[in-house]
């Protein structure tokens, strides 16, 4: 086994894990999930996919938040629906992280980025907002997002991280079942 290819089965079982236990709405999905994405930062800059190396960044500095904000108590355990302010917020993040990936390349003097590089990674920059907040449409996001990301990371020639945002997809929409189900538990109560 090459270097490369550790790195790869790593980010690949982090991620898996960090994804499963944010369907289980667990807080320690986000430590896990940051050797992910810090695995993955040099994984896409070694192929060039710059926009997702980016949003790996945003996925950090989110997870930081999003760890805050799910382990604070008046948070605890609360998931739910996103209001109209939180969508707005959601899509402001989309459409700048858009824009940012697709003209700091020429300000920075790096090659155009791939235009599903750019428009997949924009979904995620607003399916990881959605998450850190406890809004149950992140899944839906992440769906779209994810089978983006598999038909990248195919062309790229990693298959474990191909299989991985395979897996992504199928735990995403299994994800949305167990969130909307416990919405549903939380109004009960």
């Amino acid at each position: 086994m090459t270097a490369e290819s550790g790195i790869e089965l790593l980010a690949t079982l982090a991620g898996l894990l960090s994804v499963w236990l944010a369907r289980r709405a667990h807080v320690c999905l986000y430590p896990i999930g940051f050797v992910s994405t810090v695995l993955l930062v040099g994984l896409s800059l070694r192929q060039s996919l710059y926009a997702h190396a980016g949003i790996n960044v945003w996925y950090s500095i989110m997870g930081l938040y999003g760890w805050w904000r799910w382990s604070s108590a008046r948070s605890e355990g609360q998931i739910g629906r996103a209001t109209i302010k939180a969508w707005r917020i959601t899509i402001v993040l989309m459409a700048a992280a858009w824009f940012l990936f697709t003209y700091a390349p020429h300000w920075l003097g790096v090659p155009t980025l791939n235009v599903l590089d750019v428009l997949s990674s924009s979904i995620a920059v607003g399916a990881m907002y959605l998450m850190a907040a406890r809004h149950t449409e992140h899944w839906l996001l992440w769906i779209v997002a994810n089978s983006m990301f598999a038909y990248l990371f195919y062309s790229t020639g990693y298959p474990l991280i191909v299989a991985q945002y395979l897996i992504f997809i199928l735990l995403a929409a299994w994800g949305w079942l167990t969130w909307v189900r416990k919405e549903s538990e939380q109004r009960s109560l």
